[in-house]
C-alpha cells in the first residue's frame, strides 16, 4: 500500500509574478497535479468512467509558504498520505528547493462522492475497497514537520 509520492517540477514563466516568483496560486496547482500523479503511479485516476466511477472533490486546501519558487528553478513536491477516513481522504503536500529547503506545506482534504441516479447530486459514499486496499496513512514520523 502507499503513503508517498513524489514528482519533480520546473517553475515556468507563466507562473510568476513580474519578479519571477511564483504566485501562490500555483502552490495549489503543484499540490494538485501531485495528487494526479500518485493515483495514475497506483493504476487509477481521479476521473473514473463507468458506473462504479466516484469523484473527489475538495473540501479543504491549504498551504503555507516558507520560501520563493523562482522562474525556471526545479523543485520536488513530495504528497504524503496523511488520513484515510470512510469518506474523505487527507493528503500532506510538502513542496522542496533541491537543496532540501522547505518551500510550501499544504493540505489536501478530498471527500469520496458518487452521483446520485435519481436526484443527480454528488453523494458522499465510502471510499470503495479497490481504492483503499492501494492508500494507507503515511508513519507518524513521515508527517512529523522537518526542521527549518
Amino acid at each position: 500500500m502507499a503513503c508517498r509520492f513524489e514528482i519533480t517540477e520546473r517553475v515556468q514563466f507563466s507562473e510568476t509574478d513580474m519578479a519571477g516568483i511564483v504566485h501562490f496560486s500555483n502552490f495549489f496547482r503543484y499540490m494538485e497535479r501531485v495528487e494526479h500523479a500518485f493515483f495514475r503511479s497506483l493504476g487509477m485516476s481521479i476521473f473514473e468512467h463507468g458506473e462504479d466511477k466516484v469523484a473527489w472533490p475538495r473540501v479543504h486546501a491549504s498551504c503555507d509558504y516558507m520560501a520563493p519558487l523562482k522562474f525556471e528553478e526545479e523543485f520536488r513536491v513530495e504528497l504524503l498520505v496523511e488520513e484515510v477516513r470512510d469518506k474523505v481522504i487527507r493528503h500532506l503536500i510538502r513542496l522542496w528547493h533541491l537543496d532540501g529547503t522547505l518551500a510550501g506545506e499544504g493540505r489536501l482534504t478530498v471527500a469520496c462522492v458518487r452521483k446520485d441516479p435519481d436526484s443527480g447530486k454528488m453523494k458522499a459514499v465510502s471510499i470503495p475497497d479497490r481504492i483503499r486496499s492501494k492508500i494507507e496513512a503515511a508513519p507518524a514520523e513521515m508527517l512529523a514537520r522537518p526542521p527549518r
